[in-house]
C-alpha cells in the first residue's frame, strides 16, 4: 500500500532535517519524536540515523533481515513492480550490493527474515502481499544466504512454498520466523483486527526444499487486538490515510527467539514474550512503543544480532534507523 500525503511528507522532512542538523560529528545522530504520545512505558534512548538507502537499488524497500553469517550486513527486498534481487548493505559504510534471485518472480515481495536450521543459514523472502486479497495463493520463497564477505552476482531458489489461508485470502505484510519455536508467524494488514497465523518452519522449509507443489494451510492463531487505535491528533495531521496508521507492516522476531517487533505505520513496538507465552499472548497485552519518529510508509524493520531493531521506509531518501538494546523503563 502506497501511503503518500503531503502532510505525512513535511512532517518525515522535517524529522530528517532535525537528523541531518545534529549529524555533524561522526557519531550516528539522535531522530526526534515528531507526534505527542502517551502510552505507559516508551524507549528510554531516541534511534539513531545509521545512514540513507540507495534509493537506485532500493526504491520500495519492503523487508529487511539481519545476516546470519556476516555481522553488520543486512539484507532487504524491494516491493512488486520491482526486481527479482536481494539487496546487501554492509554497516557502517552502507555498502550496497544487488544479488539477483534466479527461479522465482517479485509478484508482491513484502517482508524478507533469516534464519539458521542444521548449521544453514537461510533467507526468507514473503510473497505474501495482495492488496485486493484476490490471490488464490501466495508464497514463502527460500535462499541459502550467501556466506562470504564477497557476494555473488546471483543465487539460485532453494524452494517455494505455496500456501493459501484457512479463512479466505488476506493481504500480509509482517511475516517473521521464530527458530528456537519452529515457526513462520503472518500478521495481517487489512483485516481489522489484524489476524495472526502460524506454520511449522522445518517443516515448511523441507515442503520446499523437496518441491512439492500442494498448498499449505497456515494455522489461524486468532486476532491481535491490542495495537493502539491512532490518536486523535493523527487524524487530525494525517486526514486522508490517518486512518491506517495502526496497520502492521513489518515484523521480526529475535534469533532467541524471546522478542519481536512489530512495525506500523504509526508506530513500532519491541515485545518480550514471557517463558509461558504463546507469540498471540503476547501481543495480546498492552505493547511497548518505541517511540517512532513520524515517517512515510514505514515497512522494514529487523533485529540484528545484538538485540537493537532497525528500521526503514519506503520512500526516497529513506533513513536507517537504529534502536538501541535499552529497554523501555516503566
Amino acid at each position: 500500500m502506497s501511503l503518500r500525503e503531503p502532510a505525512c511528507q513535511i512532517l518525515r522532512i522535517a524529522c530528517l532535517l532535525s537528523l541531518a542538523t545534529s549529524a555533524a560529528g561522526s557519531e550516528p545522530q539522535q531522530a526526534t519524536q515528531s507526534i505527542e504520545r502517551t502510552p505507559a512505558r516508551l524507549q528510554s534512548q531516541p534511534p539513531q540515523l545509521l545512514g540513507e538507502l540507495d534509493f537506485a537499488l532500493l526504491p520500495e524497500a519492503s523487508g529487511m533481515s539481519a545476516s546470519r553469517r556476516i555481522d553488520g550486513r543486512l539484507w532487504f527486498v524491494n516491493d512488486q513492480g520491482n526486481g527479482n534481487d536481494l539487496i546487501a548493505v554492509d554497516l557502517p559504510a552502507m555498502r550496497h550490493e544487488q544479488v539477483a534471485v534466479d527461479g522465482v518472480k517479485n509478484r508482491d515481495w513484502e517482508d524478507l527474515a533469516g534464519f539458521e536450521l542444521d548449521d544453514t543459514a537461510w533467507l526468507m523472502i514473503a510473497d505474501v502481499g495482495d492488496n485486493r486479497a484476490a490471490r488464490k495463493s501466495v508464497g514463502l520463497v527460500f535462499v541459502r544466504e550467501p556466506a562470504t564477505s564477497s557476494l555473488p552476482a546471483r543465487v539460485d531458489v532453494a524452494g517455494v512454498a505455496r500456501l493459501a489461508y484457512p479463512d479466505g485470502a488476506r493481504d500480509v505484510e509482517s511475516v517473521a520466523i521464530d527458530g528456537p519455536g519452529d515457526q513462520i508467524l503472518l500478521l495481517s494488514k487489512r483485516t481489522s483486527p489484524p489476524v495472526l497465523y502460524a506454520l511449522g518452519l522445518r517443516a515448511t522449509l523441507e515442503h520446499a526444499v523437496n518441491g512439492n507443489s500442494d498448498l499449505l494451510t497456515p494455522q489461524r492463531l486468532g486476532e491481535v487486538n491490542r495495537i493502539p487505535a491512532p490518536t486523535a491528533l493523527e487524524l487530525r495531521l494525517f486526514p486522508r490515510f490517518g486512518r491506517y496508521r495502526n496497520q502492521p507492516t513489518g515484523m521480526d522476531i529475535s534469533a532467541d527467539g524471546t522478542q519481536m517487533a512489530l512495525l506500523t505505520y504509526g508506530e513500532a513496538y519491541r515485545i518480550t514474550r514471557a517463558n509461558d507465552e504463546t507469540w498471540l499472548d503476547a501481543l495480546n497485552r498492552p505493547l511497548t512503543p518505541l517511540g517512532m519518529p513520524v515517517l512515510a510508509q514505514p515497512e522494514t524493520i529487523a533485529f540484528d544480532l545484538h538485540g537493537s531493531i532497525l528500521l526503514s521506509t519506503e520512500q526516497e531518501n529513506a533513513p536507517l534507523l537504529k534502536f538501541s538494546t535499552a529497554q523501555p523503563t516503566p
